[in-house]
């Protein structure tokens, strides 16, 4: 089937004019296709969903679809723009369902373009950063009462980091392509960072703090901005929206936008936490946030930016004792490179625990 005729499957009207595929993704097939209606040009992004990564997408866009009803109701009592402020799925003429199934067995979604809207890989203007962080923020709000549990599990254990350690564990013992030597001190101080950094976890398994609605993948490039005053409009990409701690949503979002260098950068004397960029965000962030957090939660925020740290570094390494057979690479070592700056970026952020906790204080 061609664009055109997966297109003319949803429940939207117009003229079909074009289609330009959108690169910038690592797990799904996306597309911008541009239809004419009432003479006017209407853009929506169409996407074929991974089942390798998301093995039941009818039960993802079951989640999308409550959860964005949930923020559109919010929205409306506030009296703000839902066009703009949060994803539309489009429907199946066939089904009625936020989905459709083509000839090979794929699913496809269809949403809506936020009209004038731009996002960023990377950012370097801390008043983006900000405004980020406050889209996040406003994103848990908009869900604080809705029940979290209730949720599809799209990638089971996810961010729980025990289980990431459990296999870690695992793949040191197995050392199939016998890559362990060449990672030895690697593997010493993820170990020595283990016990900390499954905290988070244990919080969560025994109730001390909630399970909350999650985004868990709080990238900066997760968020739409209008393209010409710069304001935030929409969180993005809510594949893996699950039930989880706010600090890991707090923690990834850190790890990412406030890292000084790229996460695969072998420079590690270059790799810092950038206290400037960690304000920004964490002002946006906590600004929305701090009314509606327990005691706990709020001590736990800098945690989960450690945890999500060390987190992904056991994910790397595991990867590269296994063989690379998870995240792609570009050259062998790959993983060992992307894993040991995490595993700087990690020391830096012990460091700096004293000052990240007296920056949260000036927003808490």
């Amino acid at each position: 089937m061609t664009i055109k005729d997966i297109c003319a499957s949803f429940d939207i009207g117009g003229k079909y004019i074009s289609c330009t595929e959108i690169v910038s993704g690592n797990i799904n097939c996306t597309y911008k296709v541009k239809f004419k209606r009432d003479g006017e040009d209407k853009e929506y992004v169409l996407q074929r969903i991974n089942k390798l990564v998301f093995k039941e997408p009818d039960k993802v866009m079951d989640n999308i679809i409550r959860v964005t009803h949930h923020i559109r109701m919010n929205i409306r009592k506030e009296g703000a723009s839902t066009k703009t402020g949060v994803l539309r799925a489009f429907y199946s003429r066939e089904s009625d369902e936020p989905y459709f199934i083509d000839d090979c067995g794929d699913y496809w979604r269809c949403y809506r373009y936020i009209k004038n809207s731009v996002t960023y890989d990377t950012c370097d203007d801390n008043d983006i950063i900000c405004r980020a962080g406050s889209a996040f923020g406003k994103f848990q709000n908009y869900l604080k009462d809705f029940p979290a549990k209730s949720l599809f599990i799209t990638i089971p254990n996810f961010h729980n980091t025990i289980d990431r350690f459990k296999a870690f564990h695992e793949a040191i013992e197995k050392n199939p392509y016998k890559r362990v030597n060449k990672v030895k001190a690697e593997i010493e101080k993820l170990l020595s960072f283990e016990k900390g950094a499954c905290l988070l976890q244990e919080y969560l398994d025994n109730g001390s703090i909630p399970y909350r609605v999650t985004h868990n993948d709080t990238k900066c490039n997760n968020v739409s901005f209008d393209r010409d005053t710069g304001e935030a409009l929409a969180v993005l990409d809510l594949d893996t929206v699950m039930p989880g701690a706010i600090a890991h949503d707090f923690g990834d979002a850190i790890r990412f936008i406030a890292n000084t260098v790229i996460e695969d950068d072998p420079d590690l004397d270059s790799v810092a936490l950038d206290l400037n960029k960690y304000e920004a965000f964490a002002k946006g962030f906590i600004t929305e946030v701090k009314d509606t957090l327990t005691d706990l939660e709020k001590e736990t925020m800098n945690l989960g930016v450690f945890t999500m740290t060390v987190e992904l570094a056991v994910r790397f390494l595991t990867d590269y004792i296994l063989g690379d057979k998870y995240f792609k690479t570009k050259f062998p070592g790959h993983n060992v490179d992307r894993a040991r700056n995490q595993i700087a970026l990690a020391v830096d952020i012990e460091k700096k625990r004293t000052e990240m906790e007296e920056i949260l204080k000036k927003y808490f």
